[in-house]
């Protein structure tokens, strides 16, 4: 029999997680209320084989792109040395790990979508300590799964979507990216692919189809969160280059996944980043409404 235990269950993708094994009837533990420390070998070990684990599904890490620049031990302890602690755990227990990871890897310097066998070479601190994570996991414990995934939205948690929305309610006028490219990933839709893979090995990537770059998915926000009355008022969104907007980090300029392997598997392609934002913007809707009425 299976149990799972979700790491990371308080965030945006463990929420995800949460709730559809809730909804497929599936065990798991998810420490809400005691959290495990993933950065403290010794606590995941004795909470591995005291809970008789099977699969670990592994969504915490840092994800502060640019505090990672000088927060880089820290980025390191929870995307590097956490994913090894579990794999050092799963082997000791038999267990599985999916573990995730992200398009920040790559360097951006292609001009086709990147596959899981292409060169990583991470251009900033957050892309070197989840490369870490990969790694060490993957050396630990060769029975894993990582799935690199790209650009995530999902409910709640702090994510692109909703700062524009909060943007685009404030101001009258905003200035957007247009020279990074990517594909948008809707954490329901990864959450429910994962849990396909979880007694599967090797790496795989995953992200909603089509392409797209920061401006036009920000204008596809817009429309549709005007369809959805999610915002009041109206707000011009301007292109602008990388260089116009300095960030701490860099961020690759390009890094499309290519998910033609993660396809092959499953037999069947991702749905649009499009059709996944309207499924994400009617829970939205349902989930403002109802904070409003409490």
């Amino acid at each position: 029999m299976k149990k799972i235990w979700v790491c990371g269950a308080s965030g945006m993708l463990g929420s995800h997680f949460k709730r559809l094994l809730n909804k497929r009837q599936l065990s798991f533990v998810a420490n809400d209320d005691k959290k495990i420390d993933i950065t403290n070998l010794e606590a995941v070990l004795d909470f591995v084989r005291t809970e008789q684990i099977t699969h670990i599904i592994n969504c915490a890490a840092y994800t502060q792109v640019d505090k990672a620049e000088t927060d880089l031990k820290q980025a390191y302890l929870v995307n590097a040395c956490g994913p090894h602690h579990l794999g050092i755990a799963a082997r000791h227990q038999n267990a599985h790990v999916i573990h995730f990871s992200t398009d920040y890897v790559f360097d951006g310097k292609e001009n086709l979508p990147y596959t899981e066998e292409h060169a990583c070479a991470p251009i900033g601190a957050y892309g070197l300590s989840k490369l870490a994570g990969e790694i060490k996991l993957l050396d630990e414990f060769d029975r894993s799964c990582v799935i690199r995934t790209s650009w995530l939205f999902g409910l709640p948690g702090k994510n692109f979507v909703e700062t524009m929305l909060r943007l685009m309610n404030e101001k009258a006028q905003i200035k957007i990216v247009c020279d990074q490219m990517g594909r948008p990933t809707y954490a329901q839709d990864l959450a429910e692919v994962a849990l396909q893979f979880l007694d599967k090995s090797g790496i795989y990537h995953f992200a909603n189809s089509s392409e797209t770059n920061w401006y036009e998915f920000a204008k596809e926000i817009y429309r549709q969160g005007k369809e959805f009355q999610l915002i009041q008022r109206d707000c011009q969104i301007e292109p602008i280059m990388t260089h116009e907007y300095p960030t701490q980090a860099k961020r690759p300029a390009y890094s499309t996944l290519n998910t033609q392997k993660i396809e092959s598997v499953l037999r069947w392609k991702p749905r649009p980043w499009q059709e996944a934002l309207k499924d994400y913007l009617t829970i939205y809707k349902n989930f403002q409404d109802r904070q409003q009425v409490s």
